[in-house]
């Protein structure tokens, strides 16, 4: 017997409306399966995230100015730069520039 009794008559009753197979019908509601290669790379971008930005191979004035910020981490550096990292904080321009860039080469 089927554990979720009404998710099936869903999927059943999109599959009649739609003319999709049970499993692209079931796919609109529970979305793909994540795969293995999907989850190993989340989790080596969960650790590369945790690395001191020292591994980034930053100029010595840009990684100065990061750790007066209390940026330590890659992630902390990601999330700011998300956030809209406010260029008042570095002593150049310069800095701002080579952090986005060293980011975006390594896809972060």
């Amino acid at each position: 017997m089927t554990v979720n009794k009404n998710l099936k008559r869903t999927i059943r009753r999109r599959m009649r409306r739609t003319g999709e197979s049970y499993t692209a019908a079931r796919r609109h509601f529970l979305g793909p399966k994540e795969s293995h290669m999907t989850r190993q790379a989340t989790h080596m971008d969960e650790a590369i995230l945790g690395l001191s930005i020292e591994t980034l191979e930053l100029t010595l004035k840009t990684n100065r100015a990061l750790k007066r910020q209390g940026i330590e981490r890659i992630g902390q550096l990601v999330e700011k730069v998300a956030a809209g990292m406010d260029d008042a904080g570095f002593e150049r321009e310069e800095s701002a520039v080579e952090v986005r860039e060293v980011l975006a080469s390594r896809g972060l």
